[in-house]
């Protein structure tokens, strides 16, 4: 199903929504597959009772939610175990930017700007140009991988100082796969909420480094978003992300 469309129409009502994706990474973390992802998100027993509690609680609980499922082998019929509800299938590349619906992408990206709604970012350090390109009030900052073990609940505790109950916030996601077990926890707290699980999406437009290899180059990103590219996009204070970027992201490229 496609609901890129839908997505910032949610926005625009300010009506509840969760899109999340589950790849193959969190497929085989919850098959209990040792080893780890193409970001080396190591799969672990916390991770994989993680991932299948959230996606049962989001599919089952969990208001107006939508599942990217990645399309190869048999992930829905996996995913389908642990739910009583029919999943809610979206197109996994929903919010990828890669150029199929690309100017759908792109308006849901200025409807995010836009949104008088306060906007949360959970992501890596090297996204803080997001804060600017789509007027980010809080960013929280999580390492690149191989935290969800560790340093969950610190980050959860964090997220949920900034929130408050009684306003309705725009939560986006870049984190991997402990991303969608933070949404499921977040939504149980303040479901009205809507939640974006952006993945790999901006990370070409915010880093220049291409992550998965579908991304339009940059300087058609750069046309595409001209109405909403701010002024100091390229100033000289963000060239140490450009240059981490180029081992820190896409490790698996």
């Amino acid at each position: 199903m496609e609901i890129t469309t839908y997505l910032s129409e949610c926005i625009k009502t300010q009506r509840p929504v969760a899109f999340l994706k589950y790849g193959d990474g969190e497929y085989l973390a919850a098959l209990g597959h040792s080893g780890c992802n193409c970001d080396r998100d190591t799969y672990t027993e916390v991770l994989k009772d993680g991932l299948i509690k959230s996606f049962s609680y989001m599919v089952d609980h969990g208001p107006n939610t939508f599942v990217g499922i990645w399309h190869d082998g048999n992930h829905i019929d996996f995913w389908n175990k642990f739910v009583e509800k029919p999943i809610r299938v979206a197109k996994y590349h929903t919010v990828i930017m890669d150029y199929d619906h690309i100017n759908d992408k792109i308006d849901l990206l200025r409807t995010i700007k836009q949104s008088p709604l306060k906007k949360i970012y959970i992501c890596n350090p090297l996204m803080v140009r997001a804060k600017i390109l789509l007027n980010i009030d809080h960013m929280v900052h999580v390492p690149f991988n191989n935290w969800v073990d560790t340093q969950f609940d610190d980050i959860l505790n964090e997220v949920k100082s900034i929130i408050d109950p009684e306003e309705q916030y725009i939560i986006l996601t870049s984190a991997g796969m402990g991303a969608k077990i933070m949404v499921g926890e977040l939504t149980k707290l303040f479901p009205k909420n809507i939640y974006i699980d952006i993945g790999s999406g901006l990370d070409k437009v915010c880093t220049k480094k291409t992550s998965r290899g579908w991304e339009p180059n940059y300087e058609d990103f750069m046309n595409l978003l001209s109405d909403i590219i701010p002024s100091d996009w390229e100033s000289c204070e963000y060239e140490y992300i450009f240059n981490e970027a180029q081992t820190k992201v896409g490790v698996h490229i």
